[in-house]
Formats: structure tokens, C-alpha cells, sequence
């Protein structure tokens, strides 16, 4: 996209050929959605994918250069510490820390994926570093890891681990927290993505956030009102030429 308004008209144009595509695949797709407005339906985590790819290009886009895809693997969901694996209950799939980092060194190559959030573990700082390196063309990310705090980034930098963190200021605590974390990133060339939360409400102050953070990407959902309600900001905001990078990552 060439700017903010038509990289959201390709976003609410894939949403929709997304639903499309799944109703071709699941007769009985109840058309649930989560938290954030996306959809739900009763598939593994590599059919998910298959999915939004076929959209992509019906779309007539190209996967990896008109438009790419991100994950949050919540990594952290899944580690059973007790056990030392990551337990993916629902498909009767067990994996260690080596074969965790294969799996999702698989999904970014396999779907060219450009952003790839807590991969790991919160607590695995090493194996995200192997990650990290392995990737230098995907931002990947700190969420859980990082919580928006940045003496976490600091222990981060000492392992080489994310070259992207979620920013959230109410995970910070307070705005000055959140802007001294932003700035640890930016020192240490850790690229930021301001997020909204699961809940969220109409406020649309992250939209500015992310522009006087100089975010690489925004996270805000696609559907719902306190969803475009950060989207419509960022609409209005573009008058004011400061976010157009936001759009074309090539370029930002």
C-alpha cells in the first residue's frame, strides 16, 4: 500500500474474501470471531494459514510483496514448565525449545511472514536470539517477553533476542514509562509496533502513540468500534504527512 487509506481498504477487502474462503471449506462455519474481531473457525494452525493465503490471492494481491502476514504465537500459552515443552493440547502436539524454534522458522519461511510475536516463551531470551538472527527479514517480536518495559529490553539487547516489541501503555503503567521504553528500543534498533489490548474501548490515543513513537506497524484489529475508532484517527491524521511509512514497510 502507498499509504494508510488504501492499506485499510486491503485489509477490510482480505477480511471479507477471508470469511469467503472458509465458508467455501466449512458449511457449518457459525462466522464467530475473538476478541479482536478476527475469525474463528475450527481449523490447525497451518489450515489458518492456507487460508489467508488463498484469500490474498483472490484478492489479486501477491503474498510477500502486495501484502504479508503476522502471527502472535503466544508462545507462552502453550510452555508447560513443568514438563520443559510447549503442549498444544487441541492437536495432540507436544514440542521442545529446538523443535519450537524449527516450527516457527517453518511458518516464516514457509508463508514469507513479516512479523512473528512471542515465538518463545517469555522467559527464553536464547532461543529467541537463535530466532532473531536466523530472521533478519521478520520483525521478531517481544510482547510477553517485554511487557512494555524497559529494563526488559535491556536483558533482551544482552542476548541479541527481538528485533521488534510491542508497545501497550497500559501494560507500562503510565505514558512516561511507555515513552522510556520506546526509547530503549530505538536505541538499541529494536523496532516498535504500538498495539491495542483484547479489550479495548473508542479511545483512539494509541493511533498518536504510534506516531510520536515512530512505530513500524500499529496493531488495532480489523472489526468493531473500538477497533475503528483507531483506524478513523489514523484516517484523519494522515493530512498531516507523518505516517505514510506505516503503510509501505519497504520504505520505513
Amino acid at each position: 500500500a502507498k499509504s494508510i487509506v488504501e492499506a485499510l481498504e486491503m485489509n477490510f477487502k482480505l477480511h471479507a474474501e477471508t470469511r469467503k474462503v472458509i465458508e467455501s471449506i466449512d458449511r457449518r462455519f457459525t462466522y464467530g470471531r475473538g476478541d479482536e474481531g478476527a475469525w474463528a473457525p475450527n481449523v490447525n494452525n497451518d489450515r489458518a494459514l492456507e487460508i489467508v493465503e488463498k484469500a490474498v490471492k483472490n484478492c489479486g494481491y501477491t503474498l510477500g510483496k502486495d501484502m504479508a502476514i503476522g502471527i502472535d504465537f503466544a508462545s507462552s500459552s502453550f510452555w508447560d514448565e513443568k514438563n520443559n515443552v510447549y503442549d498444544y493440547a487441541r492437536q495432540g502436539i507436544k514440542r521442545d525449545a529446538g523443535e519450537q524454534i524449527e516450527f516457527a522458522n517453518r511458518l516464516i519461511r514457509d508463508y514469507r511472514l513479516i512479523y512473528t510475536e512471542d515465538p518463545v516463551h517469555e522467559g527464553d531470551f536464547q532461543s529467541m536470539a537463535t530466532l532473531t538472527k536466523k530472521n533478519p527479514g521478520t520483525f521478531v517480536t517481544g510482547d510477553d517477553m517485554l511487557v512494555t518495559n524497559a529494563c526488559k529490553v535491556k536483558e533482551a539487547v544482552k542476548y541479541g533476542a527481538c528485533s521488534g516489541a510491542i508497545l501497550k501503555v497500559n501494560q507500562a503503567g503510565s505514558l512516561y514509562d511507555a515513552m522510556k521504553f520506546a526509547e530503549e528500543c530505538d536505541k538499541n534498533g529494536i523496532k516498535i509496533i504500538t498495539s491495542h489490548r483484547s479489550g479495548e474501548s473508542t479511545d483512539s490515543h494509541i493511533s498518536h502513540i504510534a506516531i510520536a513513537t515512530g512505530s513500524k506497524m500499529i496493531k488495532t484489529g480489523v472489526l468493531g468500534g473500538e477497533r475503528v475508532a483507531k483506524l478513523n484517527e489514523l484516517v484523519r491524521l494522515t493530512e498531516y504527512d507523518l505516517i505514510e511509512g506505516m503503510a509501505e514497510l519497504s520504505s520505513a
